[in-house]
């Protein structure tokens, strides 16, 4: 009759459900011999191997209750975008009184709502929506893993600026909330990966270069592309070429006849490694500004 019960609920069940079925003497003596495996507290599966972390998961918000979601790391592995790690994360509204437990930590916020436009179902479980997962999980990542995932996430389209700002509303004073914000306008400004953010901050807003605009469409031939840095006023576009997306062969070839589409349009593209960003930035803005005011100079003649 346990076995039945637990598989009716698929494969969890909790102390109360378990009762429903047999006396509570009879329910001991399986935990007492091992039959029943204690997941969480009150919150049981059958003995044998577990199917790698998504029994724990459900067992976690079986264990919460029905008011409960999955959030800040545990969401992020869920949605793909880390390997899961314990203890585990979840979710509740504060005046909900829900216990943690061993491997188990439990967050209150106010006005939270799982059946809201917060949390989302995915792989049947209920998770915190993407961009609340980043900011949630924003002070427990490693330090150098929080910008370039975030950047990573939005150059995938994954989340926008737009979205993380209506999260970051919610947690007036989240740890880190000054370089969360700086990372959040970063996306704003174009910015798609660790490189361009360095370009931003180290060069491009310095104030001896006028205003660019980042992530700057233009239309080609072959279709329509985005340029890393514009100065649309002179025609003058910077590409920064960081190691994953531009070394090898294909890649040169492909950045060539981008180049050459572009000039044939009228507009000079300048090239910048990482290392060339990162170690002489005042290098950067002095090519950068030479060629500006060659170019502008260049249209007021014309």
């Amino acid at each position: 009759m346990i076995c039945e019960t637990v598989l009716e609920h698929g494969g969890l069940a909790t102390r109360q459900q378990l009762l429903r079925s047999v006396p509570r003497a009879v329910l001991d003596g399986h935990i007492g011999r091992r039959q029943l495996v204690r997941v969480f507290p009150h919150v049981y599966r059958l003995k044998g191997p577990d199917d790698g972390g998504l029994t724990t998961l459900r067992a976690a918000l079986l264990h919460a209750g029905p008011q409960a979601a999955l959030s800040h790391l545990t969401a992020l592995a869920v949605w793909g975008e880390r390997r899961l790690e314990h203890p585990l994360h979840l979710t509740v509204e504060e005046s909900l009184r829900r216990a943690g437990a061993p491997g188990l930590i439990v967050h209150r916020r106010k006005r939270f709502d799982p059946d809201s436009d917060q949390c989302v179902i995915r792989h049947g479980l209920r998770i915190t929506t993407l961009p609340r997962t980043v900011i949630d999980s924003w002070p427990l990542l490693p330090p150098d893993e929080r910008r370039p995932l975030t950047l990573d996430l939005a150059r995938r389209g994954r989340v926008t600026a737009d979205l993380l700002d209506e999260a970051l509303a919610e947690r007036p004073n989240i740890a880190g909330r000054r370089l969360l914000r700086q990372t959040i306008e970063l996306i704003a400004d174009g910015c798609q990966s660790e490189l361009e953010a360095h370009g931003v901050l180290n060069v491009f807003r310095h104030r001896s270069l006028p205003r660019s605009v980042g992530q700057y469409r233009i239309e080609l031939p072959s279709g329509r592309i985005s340029l890393d840095r514009a100065w649309p006023e002179v025609k003058v576009a910077v590409e920064l070429d960081g190691a994953r997306y531009h070394t090898s062969p294909e890649d040169r070839r492909r950045d060539l006849a981008r180049d050459t589409a572009l000039a044939a349009l009228g507009w000079v593209v300048l090239r910048f490694t990482f290392a060339e960003v990162l170690r002489d930035p005042e290098g950067v803005r002095r090519k950068v500004l030479e060629v500006y005011r060659t170019r502008l100079a260049q249209l007021r003649v014309g």
